[in-house]
């Protein structure tokens, strides 16, 4: 039997971090976890001890960081967001995880993302005309071009191999376990506009598991859908 998959999970406490967290314990995978909140993250797993390393502290910190990333990491799950009422920190998360991938001499990333960013934006309209042409750049302007800032920092990041996970909008609902992968040309407007944060961590899963699906999608943005 082989040696089970290690994902660094980072954003543990957020929504989608703890349903990835809960999802990779599910499927047998070891979890290294940073996350701002050990209260947060203890009731999502129920004893921290379960977890191969818990790290308390945020990307800004460097030292938690590489201690995130000590030993033998197989993918980094990026789970950032940016929580209510803060200024936009997705992409500048996102180049301090980079940095210390490259100092623990890894490679491989799946980060969250956002349906309506980069060449999802057709996408976007399709699936929620509303939320597009008017939520958006009215009040959310500024946190979407910082997805777009991070993405571009994925895609320009030299010897980095990541793959961008854009769900539409989230919810707290049970997840089916069913979902779809797919490029921003093939999803129809009448797919659902908002899906379970479960089914989005079962994706992120996917990619820690299955290397076929990691390298079908590396180096691009992928819809998931229910």
């Amino acid at each position: 039997m082989g040696k089970a998959t290690t994902v660094a999970v980072i954003g543990a406490s957020g929504g989608v971090g703890r349903a990835v967290v809960r999802a990779a314990l599910d499927n047998g995978l070891r979890v290294r976890a940073l996350a701002r909140s050990r209260t947060r993250t203890q009731e999502t797993v129920g004893d921290l001890e379960k977890l191969d390393e818990f790290v308390e502290g945020n990307v800004d910190d460097p030292e938690s960081l590489a201690r995130l990333l000590e030993g033998s990491v197989d993918i980094v799950l990026s789970c950032l967001g940016t929580p209510k009422g803060a200024a936009p920190c997705v992409e500048n998360g996102t180049r301090k995880i980079i940095d210390a991938m490259r100092a623990a001499g890894l490679q491989r990333m799946a980060m969250i993302s956002s349906i309506g960013v980069g060449d999802s934006l057709p996408q976007g309209l399709a699936m929620a005309p509303f939320f597009a042409r008017c939520i958006k750049p009215l009040f959310l302007k500024k946190l979407f071009a910082d997805l777009d800032a991070a993405e571009e920092v994925c895609w320009r990041a030299a010897g980095m191999r990541c793959v961008c996970v854009r769900p539409p909008g989230l919810t707290n609902k049970r997840g089916t376990g069913i979902f779809r992968l797919a490029p921003s040309c093939e999803l129809k407007p009448s797919k659902r506009a908002s899906i379970p944060r479960e089914d989005v961590a079962a994706a992120m899963i996917k990619f820690a598991k299955d290397d076929s699906a990691f390298l079908h999608w590396e180096g691009k943005g992928v819809t998931v859908v229910s």
